[in-house]
């Protein structure tokens, strides 16, 4: 199956991350920030299975999605915060998604983690014009590497163990092909 061709089950197994990845959102969002950019990550342990196992376009579309159905629940649709998580979500997945065969599931993530959070300093700076994102730079980038490696890590565990749990674990040291 190509990248972006998608068949009955692989479209119910798109949906289920997209829930999944919908609430591990919507469960971060409770959770303090001493920074706006500084969260977990929970919905990135899906995207970056839905990348590893089913390539790009599936890792767009379930950040994407994850995206909006969150902003429909947390009523910031169409808002700067729901802009920049568009932004960030389709770079960083599209990042992985270009990584992904050279590296490992962590360090595809912490790349994705990365783009995504400068992409989102970009808008951010677009959106605002006059915001000071130099010295946020180093910040981000240090906080990227490391919420993407541990969430890398979170999802190199779980398709070790069979990861959205539809057919067999997937080896997680390499990419399907």
């Amino acid at each position: 199956m190509a990248d972006g061709e998608i068949q009955a089950s692989g479209l119910r197994t798109e949906v289920l991350l997209v829930i999944i990845a919908t609430g591990a959102g919507l469960i971060e969002n409770l959770l303090p920030r001493p920074l706006p950019f500084v969260k977990p990550g929970l919905a990135n342990i899906v995207t970056a299975a839905a990348v590893w196992k089913y390539g790009t376009m599936s890792g767009i579309r379930v950040n994407l999605l994850r995206s909006t159905g969150a902003a429909i629940f947390l009523g910031t649709l169409a808002t700067p915060s729901y802009i920049l998580s568009l932004g960030g979500g389709a770079v960083s997945a599209a990042v992985r998604g270009s990584v992904r065969r050279y590296l490992s599931v962590p360090a595809m993530s912490a790349a994705g983690s990365i783009a995504s959070l400068m992409a989102q300093l970009i808008l951010a700076g677009w959106l605002l014009p006059g915001l000071p994102l130099r010295p946020l730079v180093m910040p981000v980038v240090l906080w990227g590497a490391l919420s993407g490696v541990l969430t890398g890590t979170a999802a190199a565990a779980l398709m070790n163990r069979g990861f959205p749990w539809v057919g067999k674990g997937v080896d997680s040291s390499r990419p399907p092909e």
